[in-house]
């Protein structure tokens, strides 16, 4: 059900109006995180360190420098437990960034900045198209505001950007859903999707919830819809990264050897054992260490679509958003916990959030419905700014993981740095 504008506006005044404030949103936004590039960490010898040799690289030597990253990242097994080369749709974008930027980690700082201001317009983009104009507006500014997202944006990492395509895929997959027979959307969501999986390869993932959403739209709603070329959409996108992957790797044996290294490098990482295990349900302990009212608000909304559907009540949409959530925790599950991989989980679970504070307030009169759902949203956003504060600014956080939040939320008795800390725990 999409929510209304106000009924006294016209459609393009409510527009007009909806697009300056999400502008102001992202100008606000922007002057909050952008001053604090400079004081963000780095680790020269980390993840930070081989992206930004990626770039260099590339941008000096040209795409033919791309083989040779292969090479050189099997031939030496202590390149195994860092970022593999085969993350060529983030390290062609980097380089491409570094013409104009130059190739050094402040460049990288900045294009996860842009990211993140861009997130944030998609956020609006595509929420106003299924919810209204202003229940979109406070969709993009508690997107904005997210700690996590804030913290990413000012990182010379690749997460910032990765949240990006697999946001924008995630939406224009909803869209292709709603019109099937759409060329537009469809060519949009193979390029998006083929670009998310060359970014981060894990990003196939998303194919499940997406097939899954298929089924229930095909079945439960017994909608007519021309189910091959959905199929295609999905099947087409892993093809294309592969033989992708295969022309970047210079031959299908080297992109093998990469990819087996990339499965199993997490089983013999020692950061990742001890920092990223854990039970599935991590994920959403950390969220609510970074951010507990949205998220909490956000769960409540996953809660509260489940129940509507089972009163027969079905909202495409919502259950869209629950399903990305649901079922990218638990195919995610497997993997090395560590909130810089899910941060894509932030976009269907604040969307959710603003949502049921708009239902709830939707009892009222519409303008004083919409007064109290934005007093609300606007006190989340102080709330998440704060957090922002403390977690990445004055603590200066690198990696989000359950024992450096929850030292931070001063629920360990630990006192040190975190870098001396992290160095002890690992026996350096």
């Amino acid at each position: 059900m999409q929510a209304s504008s106000s009924p006294q506006l016209s459609s393009a005044t409510a527009r007009t109006l909806a697009v300056l404030a999400t502008l102001a949103v992202i100008w606000f936004a922007a002057s909050i995180v952008y001053p604090t590039l400079a004081t963000a960490p780095v680790q020269m010898g980390s993840d930070d360190g081989y992206y930004q040799r990626y770039m260099s690289e590339i941008a000096s030597q040209g795409l033919g420098a791309i083989p040779r990253q292969f090479d050189g990242y099997i031939s030496n097994k202590d390149n195994w437990i860092f970022p593999p080369p085969s993350r060529v749709g983030f390290s062609v974008t980097s380089a491409l960034w570094a013409h104009f930027f130059g190739a050094t980690f402040d460049a990288l700082k900045q294009l996860s900045f842009a990211s993140f201001l861009a997130l944030i317009a998609v956020q609006f983009f595509f929420a106003r198209r299924h919810f209204g104009e202003w229940c979109a507006v406070l969709i993009a500014a508690l997107t904005a505001f997210s700690p996590l997202y804030m913290g990413l944006a000012r990182l010379a990492l690749t997460d910032a950007f990765i949240s990006l395509c697999q946001v924008t895929t995630i939406w224009l997959f909803f869209e292709l859903v709603r019109a099937p027979r759409s060329w537009a959307w469809r060519v949009s969501f193979v390029l998006a999707f083929t670009y998310a999986i060359l970014t981060k390869e894990i990003s196939v993932l998303l194919g499940v919830p997406f097939t899954v959403f298929v089924v229930i739209e095909h079945l439960y709603r017994k909608r007519e819809m021309p189910l091959a070329p959905l199929v295609a959409a999905l099947a087409i996108p892993p093809c294309l990264a592969l033989a992708g992957w295969i022309v970047a790797a210079g031959g299908f044996d080297v992109l093998f050897q990469t990819m087996k290294i990339v499965m199993g490098s997490p089983a013999t990482n020692e950061y990742a054992i001890r920092f990223g295990s854990g039970p599935w349900y991590r994920y959403v302990f950390d969220e609510l260490l970074v951010s507990a009212w949205p998220t909490l608000l956000g769960l409540c909304g996953i809660a509260v679509t489940a129940w509507r559907w089972r009163a027969k009540e079905y909202d495409g949409a919502r259950v869209y958003l629950a399903l990305i959530y649901v079922f990218q925790i638990g195919v995610l599950a497997f993997f090395t916990k560590n909130l810089r991989y899910v941060a894509v989980l932030e976009a269907p679970l604040r969307a959710l959030t603003v949502l049921v504070i708009w239902d709830f307030c939707a009892v009222q009169p519409a303008r004083i419905a919409r007064a109290a759902s934005t007093a609300v949203v606007a006190l989340l956003c102080w709330l998440d700014w704060s957090s922002f504060q403390h977690l990445f600014v004055t603590w200066q956080m690198y990696d989000p993981v359950t024992l450096q939040i929850g030292a931070a939320r001063h629920l360990f008795p630990i006192t040190d740095a975190p870098e001396k800390w992290v160095e002890k725990a690992l026996g350096k």
